[in-house]
């Protein structure tokens, strides 16, 4: 049998005879093959296939080798696929495909169901004895290696992980809606039911038939695409006969390297021009970090004799932040598809039970099926790797040692170090350092889910060696089970240096290693927040979110911000009252949801949110009265062929006059050489305020797109992109006066009415991990009491620098 090492896919039609003999055959369309001996007592039997270096295989006659796994390398094109006759019938079978492209797509229909199996397997690649046993940490180990796969030829690899899933699965395209019951899943571990959401079909849809397919976020342009031809070169292989239906072998490769595109083949049908099969693997150029090697399989087949409907998916990656013959990871992801059935009304029937567009129900009994159920269920055997994943995944468990390697890597890398019910941490939080208290040390501790899965609470104490102050917080959590409330409520009383209530993502002042990447001359300024707040937060299934807020808070100033005094006339520090919602719709949004913390995945729909807030004069001895609304639209989306786009538009209001700078809208700067892109990177904290304002926050991640017009660019993966960050606002007369906003200094300043704008560029993916932004400056000008205006000293370009782990 002819078998791909790497994804474990047959090669139908793969071309086998005798180097001396001179016979040989073909195999048939699952890679399977009958060849009578040779006549010699040495001979080589050489495996071809189209796109790939020929295989040989050395025989004797004393040996006979009945099944051969085969490893075969994509064949290197310089110069695309050459065509020797004068008519390319490989490019005239690909513009037939793409004329019947709307008949094909197995994603054309009104509605669909299928039942859906899927697999998701991880393994380690190039494991070597040798190696392992060398490194003392895993000695005590060794006995894994004994699950090593013992049939390629090529290079040994350890299944490590595997986790399966059978579920029923609906959809329609208008409206559109998708369901999902999980009927059963397999996992090594995980319990979280958010996380188990994402082992089902919903996290995954590639097409061929789409013009691009995004993969690890990054867009490829398809050889099935409209305009194909612009990237590709396509040549016509060979004919097969499958069950008495005639197909064409179709290759393809790209027609310059640096492109996101892929080379491989497909299998057309001689009258419908439909794909039966096609292999799709990145080209090495392509921009995508840590992946060694990529491909996807899409097979379709006959519903009825009349619909191609989609198959099988595969998807296999090598994945590795080392060279391609280090260590590595192989995550192979396939997804078969059974009794599928199109355009029934009984489809809309269940969709109809939907309360958002897309919805997984895991049914109670999904986690708890019989060795017997899964045998009788799933879609394929588990091979004999595969089989023996779950067994060594509990004995590794059960390990202390293992246990041990496990919490000391999370320690390390998520700064929380568990015992039991309470957590400590994170880390890098316990020793720091600013210009006020000189030395500061935290403590942190908090529960865990053995505590309580809907309770957390969570509290700190920090002292300041420099002023000689103790500080702290104290938060509670609940939420209540499967009715979407939850009620979060803290006590703080600690100092803040602008980051309070607006969650960028600048160092905080409690960092280790803030100060280190602080920009030169700049003086820190602090407030001290003394703050008690009660929130109640309900969420529906439609991905609206609702908080309802109260709070009562003590602020105190420190030099070279304006006197706490100066804008009370009743206490001796500045008290207000605040009472207020916050209305979210994030239509599309998913999160994985751990016990403390939630991450939310985007999609390319708008995330809209407004925040109301009044104050409330003569509660717990409050001075202010004032009203407030806040509006923000955020969307991330690709244009295709051109990158990706990310934009922030937002505005707001305050009414109220003789407002303390704090209930005001605070712009926020950065003062590090880090970049941030929520802040204006050339803007100092507390520098400007507004009353009234409306803003844009727009950046365009073009990728290769210019960079690949130089031909010495086009094998590197540097990315490029351009942003722009503008507010228009205004301060009211009587609030630039309460504040001294106009008697000189570079803080607490009003636009006037003029804009603010930073422009940047620069280049992303640097080495994989580094950004580099060139930040212009273009500031309205500083004007006096006497309307004087002043020269501003202000830095008006800046280079900063990032780093994150993306493909």
């Amino acid at each position: 049998r002819v078998i791909n090492e790497f994804t474990k896919e047959p090669f139908s039609f793969a071309g086998i005879h005798w180097a001396k003999a001179k016979f040989g055959t073909t195999a048939d369309s699952v890679g399977k093959f009958t060849l009578p001996k040779t006549s010699f007592a040495y001979d080589t039997l050489v495996v071809s296939y189209v796109g790939y270096e020929d295989f040989f295989k050395p025989y004797q006659i004393s040996k006979d080798t009945n099944e051969i796994v085969i490893y075969l390398q994509l064949a290197k094109m310089n110069t695309g696929a050459t065509v020797k006759t004068k008519f390319n019938k490989g490019l005239r079978w690909w513009k037939k495909v793409v004329e019947n492209k709307n008949n094909n797509n197995p994603y054309r229909f009104d509605n669909y169901s299928y039942e859906l199996y899927n697999k998701l397997e991880l393994d380690l690649n190039n494991i070597k004895q040798t190696s392992f046993n060398k490194i003392k940490l895993l000695k005590p180990f060794g006995f894994i290696l004994n699950n090593i796969d013992s049939v390629t030829e090529a290079r040994p690899f350890l299944p490590v992980f595997l986790t399966e899933s059978l579920s029923d699965y609906y959809y329609s395209n208008n409206p559109y809606k998708i369901r999902e019951e999980i009927k059963a899943v397999q996992t090594n571990g995980i319990k979280n039911e958010t996380v188990l959401q994402f082992v089902g079909g919903i996290s995954q849809k590639i097409n061929a038939y789409d013009n691009y397919c995004n993969l690890f976020g990054k867009e490829f342009i398809s050889p099935l695409s409209s305009n194909g031809d612009k990237y590709y070169n396509y040549k016509g292989a060979d004919t097969q006969v499958i069950a008495n239906e005639k197909f064409f072998h179709l290759y393809f490769s790209p027609k310059q390297e640096g492109e996101n595109t892929f080379t491989g083949d497909c299998w057309i049908h001689n009258t419908t021009w439909a794909i039966q099969k096609i292999t799709l693997n990145t080209s090495p150029t392509a921009n995508i970090n840590f992946v060694n090697r990529l491909s996807i399989i899409q097979e379709f087949a006959l519903n009825n004799e009349r619909q191609w409907v989609i198959a099988k998916d595969k998807v296999v990656a090598d994945l590795s932040p080392f060279k391609k013959d280090k260590l590595s990871f192989i995550g192979r992801k396939t997804a078969t598809y059974k009794n599928v059935q199109t355009n029934q009304s009984i489809t809309n029937t269940i969709l109809a039970k939907n309360k958002k567009k897309e919805e997984v129900i895991i049914r109670e009994d999904a986690m708890v099926q019989s060795n017997k159920y899964w045998n009788e269920s799933r879609h394929e055997n588990l091979s004999i790797n595969e089989a023996k994943v779950y067994a060594m995944i509990d004995t590794l468990k059960q390990l202390p040692l293992f246990k041990k390697y496990t919490n000391t890597l999370e320690f390390i890398t998520d700064g929380h170090k568990k015992f039991g019910m309470i957590e400590i941490g994170p880390w890098f939080k316990w020793i720091s350092g600013n210009q006020l208290e000189k030395i500061r040390t935290r403590f942190d501790i908090g529960t865990t889910d053995k505590f309580s899965k809907q309770l957390r609470l969570h509290a700190y104490i920090a002292y300041g060696w420099g002023d000689e102050r103790w500080k702290g917080k104290l938060d509670i959590n609940y939420k209540f089970p499967k009715t979407g409330w939850s009620v979060n409520s803290f006590y703080i009383n600690d100092l803040d240096n602008g980051k309070y209530k607006h969650g960028d993502n600048d160092a905080t002042i409690d960092n280790m290693f803030s100060q280190i990447i602080r920009r030169h001359n700049i003086r820190q300024k602090f407030l001290n927040v003394n703050e008690v707040e009660l929130g109640v937060t309900k969420e529906w299934k439609n991905n609206i979110t609702i908080k309802l807020i109260g709070s009562v808070t003590h602020y105190d100033t420190y030099n070279p911000l304006p006197r706490s005094r100066i804008y009370t006339s009743k206490n001796d520090d500045i008290v207000n009252a605040e009472f207020g919602f916050k209305i979210r719709y994030a239509p599309g949004e998913k999160k994985i949801a751990s016990h403390r913390r939630e991450r939310k995945l985007k999609t390319k729909l708008p995330v809209l949110q407004m925040d109301f807030a009044a104050g409330v004069p003569n509660v717990f001895k409050s001075e202010y009265s004032y009203q407030k609304i806040h509006l923000s639209a955020e969307q991330t989306f690709r244009i295709y062929g051109f990158g990706q786009v990310n934009f922030i538009a937002y505005a707001g209001k305050i009414i109220g006059n003789k407002l303390p700078f704090m209930l005001l809208e605070i712009h926020s700067g950065n003062e590090v050489y880090y970049y941030n892109k929520n802040s204006f990177n050339l803007m100092n904290r507390f520098e400007y305020v507004s009353d009234k304002y409306y803003g844009l926050n727009f950046e365009h991640n073009i990728e290769k797109k210019l960079l690949n017009l130089l031909p010495f660019m086009r094998k590197t993966k540097v990315r490029q992109f351009y942003n722009i960050k503008t507010v228009r606002g205004d301060l009211s007369k009587e609030n630039r006066k309460f504040n001294r906003s106009e008697f000189g200094g570079y803080h607490l300043r009003s636009f006037r009415g003029n804009y603010y704008t930073e422009i940047g560029t620069g280049f992303d993916n640097i080495f994989k991990f580094f950004r580099v932004d060139a930040v212009w400056r273009f500031a309205p000008p500083i004007i006096a009491a006497n309307g004087v205006v002043l020269n501003s000293t202000k830095q008006s370009f800046g280079i900063f620098g990032s780093f994150r782990l993306q493909f």
